[in-house]
């Protein structure tokens, strides 16, 4: 697949070595690209995932020659090659654990409940994140959803409708509107259900240039705000999370989880090769981060040496193994009764329990006086440009690996 060198320079300008996500440079940079930016660099990751995250023969047929971590101890293949480029996993959000067994760890203060209450204590009263909660409560309770889901439902409706609750609290041409303002018209259109009766074939446009004033706020309401509608990507219960701690510290699981992550590695490297030498450059290479970071790094001068992430399989303890756990709840079942068919079944239900949906405020730092000070123009929902290929890659080679150990 032919990737254009053009995408790439449009993609860094608005995700580098430095900012590294769409979500970092709104959300802690205040630097968020457009709307049409970040679709046409969604579709850009996608043809770079598609071209890349090539893994080989499938299960079916047996143990791809290429990736070998069941030829010696998987644990030990896998430290090595990760400390060999620890520093630049680091880089990109590896821990930097001095043990390999300190990256098998679920975070029970993800369940939804435990996020919810959290943001809920944090939140200053009248702000938008504190508007955007209590919308966040009343869809749970007129749709009968847990938090998560309610939460998602919200952030697509404020992403479809930004514009017309602007317009409801427009006032002299342009002078700045309040973000708690806007939030607070959402939330009294959840409050008459009339939110719900909209059409949702023709949403208005947002974003940058978009006719309508300025939606204001302070660089500290923004972060709360950032951090409100996170609960809507921990879908998980306690009970989830409690069992899948147990799940987490079974060897087999661990070693499938390794193997994986290796095999995933080996068997991309080909394919980035090819993509580094269409595009000119390892940079090409800085939305596989997740997954595997190039061990001499991004430069001109690095040669293309590839090692796994370990932040991944962190990753994976706090978002598929509660699925995991969650469909051997639903079985009635326990720790001890995990198998590969509860394995795929887990990483399907992840995809269904939206684990890969992505939720971003655009936000933009404004210059000069007043200081501390940024503008949302919007809300952007989407699915990870990844989830496609990887989650069809783990539904595959993990039971696999399972079934192996």
């Amino acid at each position: 697949m032919m990737v254009d060198r053009r995408d790439l320079d449009i993609y860094l300008r608005s995700v580098n070595e430095e900012i590294q996500t769409m979500k970092m440079s709104s959300e802690l940079w205040f630097r968020s690209a457009g709307p049409q930016q970040i679709r046409a660099n969604d579709r850009f990751v996608r043809s770079l995932m598609r071209a890349g995250l090539n893994w080989g023969t499938s299960a079916a047929q047996g143990h791809p020659e290429s990736s070998g971590p069941l030829r010696c101890p998987v644990r030990r293949e896998y430290w090595s090659a990760a400390t060999a480029a620890q520093d630049v996993a680091v880089r990109f959000g590896a821990a930097g654990h001095l043990s390999l067994g300190s990256y098998f760890t679920v975070d029970a203060g993800r369940s939804g409940e435990a996020a919810f209450m959290r943001a809920r204590s944090a939140v200053v009263p009248h702000s938008p994140a504190d508007c955007l909660l209590r919308s966040i409560d009343r869809i749970a309770v007129r749709a009968g959803v847990g938090r998560a889901d309610a939460c998602r439902r919200a952030m697509r409706i404020l992403s479809r409708d930004w514009l017309h609750f602007v317009d409801a609290c427009r006032g002299q041409p342009h002078t700045p509107v309040h973000a708690s303002a806007v939030l607070d018209k959402f939330h009294e259109a959840v409050a008459t259900e009339s939110v719900f009766r909209r059409s949702e074939s023709d949403p208005k446009p947002v974003g940058p240039g978009a006719h309508g004033p300025h939606v204001v706020l302070t660089e500290a309401e923004a972060r709360e705000l950032a951090a409100s509608y996170m609960i809507g990507r921990l879908p998980f219960t306690a009970q989830e999370y409690r069992l899948a701690q147990e799940l987490v510290a079974i060897p087999r699981l661990q070693e499938a989880l390794l193997a994986a992550q290796l095999h995933l590695t080996a068997g991309s490297l080909k394919a980035v090769g090819a993509l580094v030498g269409q595009l000119g450059t390892l940079r090409s290479l800085l939305p596989f981060t997740e997954a595997f970071v190039n061990r001499s790094g991004y430069g001109p001068s690095g040669r293309l040496e590839l090692s796994p992430n370990p932040k991944l399989i962190t990753v994976l303890c706090n978002n598929v193994v509660p699925a995991i756990a969650g469909e051997l709840l639903r079985r009635g079942s326990q720790a001890r009764d995990l198998d590969s068919a509860s394995i795929r079944a887990g990483v399907i239900a992840a995809r269904r329990r939206h684990i890969y949906e992505v939720m971003i405020a655009l936000f933009d730092r404004v210059e000069g006086p007043p200081s501390g000070t940024v503008t949302l123009s919007g809300f952007n929902v989407r699915v990870c440009p990844a989830a496609a290929p990887f989650s069809a890659f783990l539904e595959e080679w993990l039971p696999f690996y399972f079934d192996c150990g």
